[in-house]
């Protein structure tokens, strides 16, 4: 243990309790308490598929009502845990509270679950889901750009920063519709510079629920010339529409 350790000490991700050199990145029982995204899961987005998609269904009920409402752009997509719980609490902390202490748990975590997934679909990059610089700036860093570097070292994937950018300000999403995301959304997302020859990347953020940001930067990367965008996230939810 080093000085900064006595000084602020290693938090759990998950109750925020004092680690000791024992536990590790997390208290064990608090990772007992995980709910880790199970199959069987929709084909498409991972979300874990529930009794009302029915036995037969290879797609979640999220995924069948957009695909007769707008077009979908992006591929395929794997989290790592539902979005509920101690795991809610624990990346609403991370975001807003400045726990970026919490990035080598995530991290290490996605990698454990999806690690062979990744090497999979073979990106070329991996892609953080841009914050707009405002926001960046009142948050101090964008929790994406951190899980995608983080998630990179370990697979030996370049990460880049530059490719998509997000111009436009959008209020916070959760009390809208998906179709209203999709309408807010869809015109935030800009192309900065495309690398030569780039045909496969990998989206990386905190959340997947609705679809809508997925959607929107999959649909700009498709647009000038990507050929297959699949996506990351820590959490998975369901969308309202």
């Amino acid at each position: 243990m080093n000085f900064l350790d006595l000084v602020y000490p290693p938090r759990c991700p998950l109750c925020g309790g004092i680690l000791s050199l024992k536990d590790g990145k997390v208290h064990s029982n608090c990772y007992k308490k995980l709910s880790w995204v199970q199959e069987p899961l929709c084909k498409r987005c991972g979300k874990p598929l529930t009794p009302e998609a029915g036995a037969a269904k290879e797609f979640c009920m999220d995924c069948l009502r957009s695909r007769h409402r707008h077009k979908q752009s992006f591929d395929q997509g794997r989290a790592v845990w539902l979005y509920s719980g101690d795991i809610q609490k624990s990346v609403l902390a991370y975001k807003y509270k400045g726990m970026k202490s919490y990035t080598d748990f995530y991290a290490g975590a996605a990698v454990q679950k999806w690690g062979c997934w990744i090497q999979s679909k073979k990106p070329q990059l991996l892609i953080p889901v841009p914050l707009h610089a405002r926001k960046k700036r009142i948050r101090g860093f964008n929790q994406a750009e951190l899980l995608a570097k983080a998630i990179g070292k370990r697979m030996g994937i370049e990460v880049n920063t530059e490719i998509l950018y997000r111009k436009r300000w959008t209020e916070p999403q959760k009390a809208v519709s998906g179709q209203e995301r999709r309408h807010n959304l869809s015109k935030s997302m800009e192309i900065r510079h495309l690398p030569k020859n780039l045909r496969r990347v990998m989206l990386i953020d905190d959340i997947y629920t609705t679809g809508s940001t997925m959607e929107a930067c999959a649909g700009i990367l498709k647009k000038n010339g990507v050929e297959e965008v699949d996506f990351l996230t820590l959490c998975i939810g369901y969308g309202n529409g």
